[in-house]
């Protein structure tokens, strides 16, 4: 029981290293309270594109799609890469903020915190969390 209560403590020790935490003040991302990226909100809070810090070269863009929809039902939010023209639509990061997406970008190393893209990893993240992947089973 006792080697039980190590390794959990040990588990979640581990989770929490691993986890970075990303807030968005005043045009610059913070990841563990280290200015990293900039940022620009457009179409009325409905765009976030992030760029290398203090450029204009962007990294990313995310999106809030609406299907040209009044239902909510249906939204979703696309993460673009303008450069590697790679496009990721999917309706789980629906309701999650931009923080959350740009913390899942670095956790799975697509971006790194200097700015530079894997495509590798691009790719397989694409495959995973994009919905319009058409070797995902059908429900």
């Amino acid at each position: 029981m006792k080697y039980l209560c190590y390794i959990a403590v040990l588990l979640l020790a581990t989770t929490t290293l691993c986890a970075q935490e990303v807030k968005l003040k005043k045009e610059v991302v913070f990841v563990s309270d280290a200015p990293t990226f900039s940022f620009a909100k457009k179409a009325m809070g409905n765009e976030l594109h992030v760029y290398k810090l203090n450029t204009k070269e962007e990294l990313v863009k995310m999106v809030v799609d609406n299907n040209n929809t009044e239902s909510k039902v249906d939204d979703g939010k696309k993460i673009v890469f303008d450069k590697q023209k790679i496009t990721i639509a999917s309706k789980n990061f629906r309701s999650r903020e931009y923080e959350f997406l740009i913390s899942l970008l670095l956790e799975e190393k697509v971006i790194d915190l200097k700015g530079d893209i894997n495509l590798d990893n691009l790719k397989r993240f694409k495959e995973k969390y994009d919905d319009n992947n058409v070797n995902q089973t059908m429900r």
